[in-house]
């Protein structure tokens, strides 16, 4: 076939490329005829190139089939095997491809869960600067505004206080100079209000200290216990059997004078009974209170009391309570035993150790060296405040702030400094309670001012440990936690720490 087409091709080109000769009379006719035979021979041509190529095509491709079908059957095992090596790595190259993609997606899952926790604590750390600005401001505001005690009102009221039991132990003095009674001294104010500062209370208090002296010719006896609290003893006299005193003539006392003697009224035994005292003091005041200057515009109103003698004054729509507690003073110290209770339930004819003078001395003596704007009475009424519902006691409190006090300089008890002293404050009373130990400040404290006046043997003591039934009784200790740790947390006090 193929033969046959290039004959009849090389057949065509001979006719066309070499023409026969013909005469130069051709007509136009025949030349038109001639040229119309070329073109259908062109067309002839291109449609015999195509049916060439069609068959070549074919051809080629029924080659092509043979020789794949060859190949398969003498090598299918071997192409077979290439095939499915080929498809295991594809499958292989895909999963891995895969495995890269879940890793990548978890990895970009992994950083934009990241980058969000970064992006919520910095919103948190945000709030809580915040928070910290916004604290620091209403602190601010607490402490200038809301803790803006009327220290002029106070004042006002120690000194109509001291004016008041002035007048009190001098009239009650007239009625009772040649008498077995205690002798009433001058008044001494203690407590809060006296130290230049205040609890958040409805009505201020003043507490004053009366010290009591033994009739004329007499003396207190003190014994100390065995929990180491000192009672007032029966009075005894100086000179012994030289000269009558009721603690060894009592019924020639009673005989001569026909009047009941110390034995008979304040005492229990053979001691000094805090509470017929204070109801004696308490019975005195209202039988001569006409005799008193203030009696002409204050009412007098005699409150409930057992250890001390307490009492309102009203004058229209202002009053003020006052406290009087009683005590011995130990020689010309400024310790006394007093009529304050130590406890729960202290017996009446114990007399404990109080310290409520020189701890008026020590924080008044502090008022006047500390810089004007001195933060450590705010401090102290602050505290006070928030352990008030507490039965935390407030004189741990002191004593802590007391401690602080005669470490640090007082340059860094300004009002800039408050957070930092009230962090101070928290963290000491947070260690000593963990260590259950907290030092009496006044026994064996070898820095205190001079005009402090203490008993030597007092100087020279080991200091009680304040918290020892804290150390003795794990519950009481688990509460005072608690009450501290509830403390901070309802105040939302923050912990400052200072950097030297």
């Amino acid at each position: 076939m193929v033969p046959v087409v290039i004959l009849l091709l090389r057949l065509l080109k001979i006719l066309i490329l070499y023409p026969q000769p013909v005469g130069d009379g051709l007509d136009e006719e025949t030349i038109v005829r001639m040229q119309e035979r070329l073109t259908l021979l062109e067309l002839e041509k291109f449609r015999l190139q195509c049916q060439v190529e069609q068959l070549i095509l074919r051809q080629s491709a029924g080659s092509w089939a043979d020789l794949l079908c060859s190949a398969l059957q003498h090598g299918q095992l071997w192409a077979l095997a290439g095939l499915l090596g080929l498809g295991l790595v594809l499958c292989f190259m895909c999963r891995k491809r895969s495995r890269q993609l879940e890793s990548r997606s978890e990895e970009e899952k992994e950083e934009e869960k990241e980058a969000e926790e970064e992006e919520e604590e910095e919103e948190e750390e945000k709030e809580a600067e915040e928070e910290d600005e916004a604290w620091d401001y209403n602190l601010t505001w607490l402490l200038e505004e809301r803790i803006q005690w009327p220290v002029q009102d106070l004042q006002t009221g120690c000194k109509r206080t001291k004016a008041l039991m002035d007048n009190v132990t001098t009239v009650l003095g007239r009625f009772l100079p040649m008498t077995f009674y205690p002798r009433l001294q001058r008044a001494i104010g203690v407590g809060s209000a006296f130290e230049g500062w205040t609890a958040f209370v409805k009505e201020a208090e003043y507490r004053v200290l009366v010290p009591l002296t033994p009739p004329c010719g007499h003396t207190f006896s003190l014994e100390l216990d065995t929990d180491g609290d000192r009672p007032a003893g029966t009075s005894v006299c100086l000179q012994g059997a030289y000269m009558l005193c009721f603690f060894h003539h009592p019924e020639e006392i009673r005989r001569r004078t026909r009047r009941p003697i110390l034995l008979d009224t304040l005492c229990t035994d053979l001691y000094l009974d805090v509470r017929k005292t204070a109801r004696w003091f308490s019975l005195l005041l209202r039988a001569f209170w006409r005799y008193v200057p203030e009696s002409r515009s204050w009412h007098l109103e005699l409150l409930p009391a057992r250890r001390s003698c307490k009492f309102r004054l009203t004058q229209g729509q202002e009053s003020f309570r006052v406290k009087v507690q009683f005590g011995v003073r130990r020689g010309a110290s400024d310790v006394f035993v007093s009529s304050r209770p130590a406890g729960f339930r202290t017996p009446r004819t114990m007399w404990p150790e109080s310290y409520g003078v020189a701890e008026m001395k020590f924080l008044r003596h502090v008022t006047r060296q500390a810089p004007q704007d001195s933060s450590h009475l705010r401090c102290l009424t602050l505290m006070a405040g928030l352990l008030a519902r507490k039965d935390f006691s407030r004189y741990f409190l002191k004593t802590v702030i007391m401690r602080l006090l005669n470490t640090l300089p007082l340059s860094q008890w300004r009002s800039s400094e408050f957070l930092f002293r009230l962090s101070d404050i928290l963290e000491q009373l947070r260690f000593s309670l963990e260590q259950k130990q907290l030092d009496h400040f006044f026994v064996g404290n070898q820095r205190l001012p001079q005009e402090i006046s203490l008993p030597p043997d007092i100087r020279s003591a080991e200091p009680p440990n304040l918290f020892q039934v804290l150390a003795q009784d794990e519950a009481a200790h688990s509460q005072a936690m608690e009450e501290r740790v509830e403390c901070t947390r309802d105040k939302n006090i923050p912990a400052y720490r200072t950097v030297d």
